[in-house]
C-alpha cells in the first residue's frame, strides 16, 4: 500500500525522464522479488498502447513550448501557435506523460498479485477505515487479475477459432482488440451483478461489529521494504525539487 502511494508521489512531484526511469526499474526489480510473470509486462504495454499514441499525437500538436518541427499538415494558426505542426518537444512530452502513468500502473500488479485479499481487508480495518469503502476498494483491485485472466482467456478462445492476433499485423489489430474487449467488459458486467446479489444476501451493511480471517502484523522484511520505498521515493522527489532535469533544453 506504501508502494501504491509512492508511486503516485513520484509520478506527481518527479516529471522527468531519468527520474521515473528509475523507478520503473525500481519497480520491475519488485516485479521480481514478488514472483509476478514478467510476460505481464508485455500484455500491460500492448493494452496501453492506444494510450501512448494519444498522449505523443495530441502533445506533438498541441504542447505550447514546442518549437522543434518534425512535420507539417498545413497551417492552423491560433494566435502565434501553429497547430498543425508536429514538434519533437511535443513528442517527448507525450512520452513523458506516458511514462507517468506506467509509474502508477506497474504498481497495481505487485499489490493485487502477492497480497490476500483477506489480508488487506485486515489491515485497512486496522486502520479505522470504514468497512464500506473497504469492500469496494479489495472488490476492485480483486478485479484487475480477474481482467487480465479474462483477456487471456477471451485471447485463447480467438486463436483456437483460428484468429491469432498476435500474428497479425499493428495495423490489424486495432479493430480485433475491439472484438476482444466487448466480450471481456460483458462478463465483468454479468460479474458484477453476482457479486451484487450475493452481497446482498449476505446483509452487506447491517450494523453489526466486523471480524478478520487474518491478522495483520508487519514483520522485519515488510519494515526493511518500507524504508527502501521511503527512501528511494525520497530521493527521486528530492532531486526534482531541487530543480534537476535530464533534458533542461527541451522543456520550460
Amino acid at each position: 500500500m506504501i508502494l501504491v502511494l509512492a508511486s503516485f508521489a513520484v509520478s506527481f512531484f518527479a516529471l522527468d525522464f531519468v527520474l521515473l526511469g528509475l523507478w520503473i526499474l525500481f519497480l520491475i526489480v519488485w516485479w521480481f522479488i514478488g514472483g509476478i510473470e514478467i510476460k505481464r509486462l508485455a500484455i500491460i504495454l500492448k493494452i496501453l498502447v492506444g494510450t501512448y499514441l494519444f498522449f505523443v499525437i495530441l502533445q506533438g500538436f498541441t504542447y505550447r513550448f514546442g518549437n522543434t518541427v518534425i512535420f507539417q499538415l498545413g497551417t492552423l494558426m491560433v494566435g502565434n501557435r501553429n497547430y498543425a505542426a508536429y514538434t519533437l518537444e511535443g513528442f517527448l512530452f507525450g512520452t513523458l506523460v506516458f511514462m507517468r502513468v506506467l509509474a502508477v500502473v506497474f504498481t497495481l500488479p505487485i499489490l493485487t498479485m502477492t497480497t490476500p485479499m483477506t489480508k488487506l481487508a485486515a489491515t485497512l480495518g486496522k486502520l479505522k477505515v470504514p468497512y464500506q469503502f473497504t469492500m469496494i476498494f479489495v472488490t476492485g483491485i480483486r478485479f484487475v487479475p480477474l481482467v487480465f485472466q479474462t483477456w487471456t482467456g477471451v485471447i485463447q478462445a480467438q486463436k483456437l477459432r483460428g484468429r491469432d492476433i498476435d500474428k497479425m499485423p499493428f495495423w490489424k489489430k486495432a479493430g480485433v482488440y475491439t472484438s476482444v474487449l466487448t466480450p471481456l467488459l460483458l462478463y465483468l458486467l454479468k460479474l458484477s451483478q453476482t457479486l451484487q446479489l450475493a452481497l446482498e444476501c449476505r446483509a452487506f451493511g447491517s450494523p453489526v461489529t466486523r471480524s478478520y480471517v487474518e491478522e495483520a502484523k508487519l514483520h522485519t522484511a515488510d519494515y526493511i521494504a518500507i524504508t527502501a520505498v521511503i527512501i528511494i521515493t525520497g530521493i527521486l522527489v528530492g532531486l526534482k525539487v531541487m530543480g534537476y532535469s535530464s533534458t533542461p533544453h527541451l522543456f520550460v
